[in-house]
């Protein structure tokens, strides 16, 4: 009885080791992008070229797709993807050559866009022919790591305030300084009084954030005590601001035409939100 129980066990340990040796090393497979249908409907051609683009550094693949949907009417998607949504965002919000849900009339063609996390699809095709949206809508939806929407980490900005359509993102400059890290900016007004917040995407090196602050026309604050840890600087005619490097790594901000108190306060509301933020 004792060698069968004995024997159990160790054949019950060799098939969890083997279970679990199996798990680690299966592999997800592959995405075939050449496959990716339009309504059921596989591409009639398909180009990938991940060579760097001088005019969008941050650019990592670009995909052409080309789709017969019937005799003369030909669909063509372009998908760019880049290194992360950030970027993404950055060139769609601020290249000049999209109109959000807007159709773009190029010539005899219509251009209209999305842009789905990391990536800006392109799909362009006669002026004269009809695509409902919600069809190309489920087409973005095949790619994956499909996300509509701004980046989630624009949600660890204060809400009260916020001004609609003031939100932005600075990839290269930010308050007129030369940076290397990208940054999420929100506007706020109440009344007649306005201020902006804003986060680094992720976590910064100190050496970047410093070489940024270099940058900064940097003074001392009056009515308050300056902390240590922050940067006070004048952010133009009569708006001031505060600048930190969170314990975390993230970088916060705020500016704008407030007292020295009232802009301790936001910003150290804003610095505990995006400290404690998860993304």
């Amino acid at each position: 009885m004792r060698f069968s129980s004995r024997f159990f066990k160790m054949a019950l340990v060799a098939s969890v080791a083997a279970f679990v040796e199996g798990c680690q090393k299966k592999v997800e497979k592959p995405i075939d992008y050449s496959s990716i249908a339009y309504k059921r409907l596989s591409p009639a051609s398909f180009k990938a070229d991940s060579s760097k683009n001088a005019e969008i550094p941050s650019l990592e693949r670009r995909y052409d797709y080309r789709y017969a949907i019937m005799l003369g009417d030909t669909l063509g998607v372009t998908v760019l993807e880049f290194e992360s949504d950030v970027y993404a965002l950055d060139y769609y919000m601020n290249s000049g050559h999209f109109q959000g849900s807007i159709p773009i009339l190029r010539g005899n063609f219509l251009e209209q866009s999305f842009r789905a996390d990391k990536r800006i699809f392109i799909f362009r095709h006669d002026s004269y022919r009809r695509y409902e949206r919600a069809d190309l809508e489920d087409y973005v939806r095949k790619f994956p790591g499909y996300h509509g929407g701004f980046p989630q980490a624009f949600l660890s900005l204060p809400f009260e305030h916020r001004e609609q359509g003031r939100a932005a993102i600075e990839t290269r400059f930010f308050l007129g300084v030369k940076s290397t890290f990208p940054v999420l900016v929100q506007s706020y007004r109440d009344g007649n009084l306005r201020w902006n917040v804003a986060r680094s995407w992720d976590q910064v090196e100190s050496d970047a954030f410093e070489k940024w602050v270099l940058g900064l026309k940097q003074v001392t604050p009056n009515e308050i005590v300056p902390a240590n840890d922050c940067v006070y600087f004048e952010a133009g005619e009569g708006s001031y601001g505060i600048a930190s490097r969170l314990s975390g790594g993230r970088v916060a901000v705020v500016w704008g035409y407030m007292s020295w108190s009232d802009l301790e306060r936001t910003f150290f509301t804003a610095s505990d939100r995006i400290f404690e933020a998860r993304y």
